[in-house]
Parts: structure tokens; sequence; C-alpha cells
């Protein structure tokens, strides 16, 4: 076996030997961990990163968070402002059922019968009284409100400065139902029913129940108005006084009553300008004016110098201005129409 030094160092080179595996293994394993331990560390990195907080805080973070801070105000920035109050400068006004059938533009028909309010009969005048001397009246007795016969005066004196004639009277104003009623029944009894429905309405649907409305006549020609020739000048420019040719043959589908050139409804300015301009009838602009609810886009028009807004309220609960000039009207069927002058 040899000596005992042989022996103690031939165990020595043993132990070597078997040492030489283990420091390899371990250092294997260190160098395993320590690729591990780096690894974990840039995902953790990562994962804090791709968070996309504002408020990142490792190593190199100060970019992220910059970044991440800058996306925020982009953020920030996009957010729409608050909407602005609707009802800023406007107050609500609360109307009644019989408001509703009370204003320039109230739509009047066969469909969409009308109540004189009791107490609009005190505000009817005289037109032989308060009428100009550019035309006539066929009755002493006629009643019309002051509105419409102002704007008549202005249009028929107009009418005969430019050159017109003197010869226009007006044969009909304000009319009682139970006048309204003798007049359909007459015109039935003659020409028949269906011809009294076409060319007369019936009690209750006829605009001169309004004191909006009057019929022209001719005393040169001995008939109605027809609005050719020299009186073509009326049919032609009574928009710009705030009336309206009512009743035409086109727009007798709509209105259900035939032609009557002689027959103007006073609707106010610039309504008169709006119905002439797209070529509507009442009952087609009243439906116009629902595109232009108050919580939506409004209607402008301008004639001359003064600029109009319009918009359609349903119901009964009105919001207008707090200040400056408009007026309220009724449509008699839904709603009110608010007109502001800007």
């Amino acid at each position: 076996m040899g000596t005992r030094e042989q022996r103690r160092h031939g165990r020595r080179r043993q132990r070597r030997r078997n040492y030489t595996p283990l420091l390899v293994l371990l250092l294997v394993v260190i160098a395993a961990c320590a690729l591990l331990l780096n690894s974990c560390g840039k995902d953790e990195g990562s994962a804090q990163v791709d968070a996309g907080a504002g408020n990142v805080t490792d190593s190199g973070g100060g970019e992220t968070e910059q970044n991440g801070g800058e996306e925020n105000q982009e953020s920030d920035a996009s957010t729409p402002p608050e909407e602005q109050d609707p009802m800023e400068g406007y107050t609500v006004k609360t109307m009644t059922e019989e408001d509703m059938q009370v204003g320039l533009q109230i739509l009047v028909s066969n469909e969409h019968t009308y109540s004189f309010p009791e107490a609009a009969e005190s505000q009817l005048v005289n037109l032989v009284e308060n009428k100009s001397n550019s035309y006539s009246s066929s009755l002493n007795t006629t009643l019309i409100l002051p509105v419409t016969v102002e704007h008549l005066n202005d249009m028929l004196d107009d009418y005969l400065a430019q050159g017109g004639a003197t010869d226009i009277m007006v044969v009909s104003g304000y009319r009682t139902y139970e006048y309204q009623q003798g007049l359909f029944d007459r015109n039935a009894a003659k020409n028949g029913i269906e011809n009294a429905k076409r060319f007369v309405a019936q009690a209750g649907g006829s605009e001169h129940h309004t004191g909006y409305a009057v019929d022209l006549y001719s005393n040169n020609n001995g008939d109605y108005f027809e609005g050719v020739g020299e009186y073509k000048w009326v049919t032609d420019h009574c928009h710009e006084y705030g009336f309206i040719l009512r009743y035409t043959e086109e727009k007798e589908p709509v209105t259900k009553i035939g032609p009557e050139s002689w027959h103007f409804r006073y609707v106010g300015v610039p309504h008169s300008y709006i119905i002439v301009d797209n070529d509507f009838c009442l009952e087609e602009y009243i439906d116009y004016l629902r595109q232009f609810p108050f919580d939506g886009e409004h209607l402008t028009y301008t004639v001359g110098d003064q600029e109009y807004e319009i918009y359609y309220v349903e119901g009964l609960e009105v919001p207008v201005p707090e200040s400056g000039n408009y007026t309220v009207s009724g449509n008699n069927v839904d709603g009110f129409i608010v007109t502001i002058e800007k």
C-alpha cells in the first residue's frame, strides 16, 4: 500500500479530485443566479414602463415619468370644455292653451279651428275710421285689428304712390262665427256642399275670425281683386308689408281651399319674407319652423339692416330673452314661435 506519506498525499490528491467538480458546479449555479436576477430586474423595469404610469420611479424612469406626464397632459387637453348653459340669457315664460291661439303666426284652417279670445274683441277697430285715403271700404261697420290696418295703409299708400289705381276696396275683415256659417250655408245651397267646402271655410276655420285677414275688390272691374295688370304690384310686394297671399292654386292640396287672389293675411315681417322666399303656404311654414327648436339651431333672417332670430317651442313653457325686443306667437297647433330682433 506504500508508505504513510504516500498514502497521505494520495488522499489529498483524491480529495482535490473530489472538490473540483463541486467548485465548478457552484460557479455554474452562481452564474445562473446572476443571470436570472439580471433578467428579473429588466422584466420588472419593462413592466413598470408598459404600465404607462406617470410616476414610474425605477432607474431610467425619469424619461418614462416625463412621457407619462405628457400623455396625461394630452388627455386633459382633449377633454371638452363644459357646455354653455342653454338658458343663459333666457327666462321661462309659462303660457296657457288660450295663448296658443294668440299672435301673428297662428294657423287657422278647417283642420285647426280658431276661437277669437274674448279679451281681444275690444282691440278690434273700425276700418273706415282708421284707413288711409288710398282705398275704400264696402261697409262702415267693418272691424279689423290695428296692426292689420296699419300695414294695409302703408302697402296701399305705396301702391298708389307708384302709379296704382284708387279703386281698391276692402270688402271683408273680421267675421263672427255666425256670419261665417251663413256664408257657408248660402254657398252650399247655391253651388253644392263640395263647392262650399272648397271655397268657403267653415265656421271656426276662417282666417277672418282673427282680424288679420282682408278680402280686396276692384271697383273698376266690378269683381274681386285678381292681382294682374296694374294690380300685380300688390301681389308682388305684399310680403314687404308683412302680408301673404294666403290661398293659391298650387297650394290647394295643402290648404284644402281653392285659389283666392283677393285674400291677404297679415303674418308680420320677417315671416312674410321667409314664406315668399321658400314658396311656402302658411301650413308648410308652421311645419318648417319645427326644424328650429329652442335647444337646437335657430333660424336667422335679415330684412334691410334688421336681423331676426326665430325658434319654435313645443308646449307651454317658453324660453324668452331676458332683455331686448321679441314677440311670442302661438301657432294654434302645438306650440309657440319666438321672434327676436337682434
